[in-house]
């Protein structure tokens, strides 16, 4: 047996489902059944159309897959500014994806055959049946927590997530948890940092919070999303009085040279302050140039600081630049 002084745990995430609504990975599928699927079917319907759902979904769409998304709240990617979602939407439909939201999925109603499975939802008070040959389940993750024994330790959960303070530490003082088995942003990114800070602690007894809010995400769909900070509704629900900028990359050189000049660029600030509260893009390489706006929250640059930053052209940051501008009605190529 090995006894370790310090421990950490990062035991992951499973695919969620819904009550009643199993996955038999034949017919339902959640995210590790679809990687293993040694053909394409004919049609797809995906339940949730969160980051998981959209990015299966617009791979799908790729590979020829007739593709359906079901989505409970009242857009996609429901944790997204809502310029963003619409702008994914209409994106998916050009592409042949189907985009059903409002869509309450009555578990009790699949069926599945040789041929396919059906599913009812309640879609805006009516009934509406849809088929297809498979479904995907892509309701989010759940941690990875029940069957490792913390039940023998002094360690709380809530809702199966690892209670941490700031340094990831447990009620066991020589034990940490990191990445999706707690209640932050399940991405690797977040993990890879959580554990450093975590060791840095461990090592030295000092160590750095994470502002969560500070941390680009990214959706890897087409086009691809990526945002850091808080959306527009969000700074409102706040309180801030905001003022926004946007850039179409329809006026942006490069991205009409790789033929891919759908999407924007919207940047986020507060009036009184001139704070940036929050970058959000659609459009090529948009996970790319995230790291730019994370940088600026980070080092508390406002929006005219961005703008008046010189950048190379012909390159796809100069929308960044610009939706900055914009912010304040300066933008030159709008």
């Amino acid at each position: 047996m090995i006894v370790p002084k310090q421990l950490i745990i990062a035991t992951g995430s499973s695919p969620a489902s819904l009550p009643g609504l199993t996955c038999d990975e034949q017919q339902v599928l959640s995210s590790d059944g679809m990687l293993q699927l040694e053909s394409l079917p004919e049609s797809i319907l995906i339940v949730g159309g969160g980051v998981i759902g959209v990015e299966w979904a617009s791979m799908l769409a790729d590979f020829g897959v007739q593709v359906t998304v079901l989505e409970y709240a009242d857009h996609l990617v429901p944790t997204e500014d809502a310029d963003i979602a619409k702008a994914l939407t209409r994106t998916f439909k050009k592409r042949g994806i189907k985009c059903v939201t409002k869509a309450a999925v009555l578990a009790e109603t699949l069926e599945t055959t040789a041929d396919g499975v059906s599913i009812t939802a309640t879609v805006k008070g009516k009934d509406v049946t849809y088929t297809a040959a498979k479904m995907m389940v892509a309701v989010g993750r759940k941690p990875n927590t029940t069957t490792i024994g913390l039940q023998n330790t002094k360690i709380k959960t809530t809702r199966d997530y690892i209670d941490v303070n700031d340094h990831y530490q447990t009620a066991e003082p020589h034990i940490f948890a990191i990445g999706d088995c707690i209640n932050t942003l399940q991405l690797a990114h977040v993990a890879m940092h959580e554990g450093l800070q975590a060791v840095n602690y461990i090592v030295d007894g000092q160590a750095t919070a994470i502002n969560y809010e500070q941390v680009p995400r990214c959706i890897y769909t087409a086009p691809e999303i990526a945002s850091v900070g808080i959306s527009e509704a969000e700074a409102k629900v706040r309180g801030y009085e905001v003022k926004v900028g946007k850039f179409d990359f329809k006026g942006n050189g490069k991205a009409l040279v790789y033929g891919e000049a759908d999407g924007f660029v919207k940047v986020i600030a507060d009036q009184a302050t001139n704070d940036l509260l929050g970058v959000a893009m659609i459009g090529p390489h948009a996970t790319d140039l995230i790291s730019e706006a994370g940088l600026a929250q980070v080092l508390d640059a406002t929006a005219w600081e961005i703008g008046t930053t010189i950048h190379p052209h012909p390159t796809l940051s100069e929308a960044l630049a610009e939706a900055a501008l914009a912010v304040d009605g300066n933008a030159i190529h709008a």
